[in-house]
């Protein structure tokens, strides 16, 4: 596993190519801009996640993380993992992370974990292409948002969650909002 602590701490040194950390309309602190997007349109679809809730194996006495994917959607029992640098500018990073995805992949097969693959071509049609690979891995449609109204119906606030910090944080447009003591 030494290669792979390579590419971790690789991985981490280089923010310029990874991206900057972002946080999401909920308050989340996340790596990147794109891991921002994807987040915020959970947010928005209504659809409950967990960021970087590590993966296990399935193993009946001793459980190993497999790794920390981007996103676990709890209710479906599906993780979503963002390929943030398949297309890396550096060679060496490239080839190091398509290794590592290899690996993660063949570690979900083998857990039989499902899981919805993410790319950065995928970012500017998010809905259409994340609705198509989660009803392939789900076998079912994916919900509309809670908050789909009519044209001119009043749209409900929903709740807030407090985010790492204790601050909380509109779902619906990300404001912050004043903790009640």
């Amino acid at each position: 596993m030494t290669w792979l602590r390579r590419l971790v701490e690789e991985l981490t040194a280089e923010e310029s190519e990874y991206g900057i950390r972002t946080r999401t309309v909920n308050g989340e602190l996340v790596r990147s801009k794109d891991e921002a997007k994807i987040a915020d349109y959970f947010a928005k679809q209504g659809i409950a996640y967990e960021y970087e809730k590590p993966a296990k194996t399935n193993d009946l006495i001793f459980k190993e993380t497999i790794s920390r994917p981007d996103f676990y959607l709890s209710d479906y029992k599906i993780y979503v993992e963002y390929w943030g640098l398949f297309n890396a500018r550096k060679i060496r990073t490239r080839n190091s992370y398509r290794r590592l995805m290899r690996y993660k992949k063949e570690e979900y097969r083998k857990n039989k974990h499902k899981l919805i693959e993410l790319y950065p071509n995928n970012l500017d049609n998010l809905d259409a292409v994340f609705r198509a690979r989660f009803k392939v891995v789900a076998g079912i449609d994916l919900p509309d948002p809670p908050n789909k109204m009519n044209k001119g119906a009043a749209v409900p606030i929903q709740p807030v969650k407090p985010s790492a910090g204790g601050l909380l944080f509109c779902r619906r447009c990300g404001a912050s909002l004043p903790l009640d003591s």
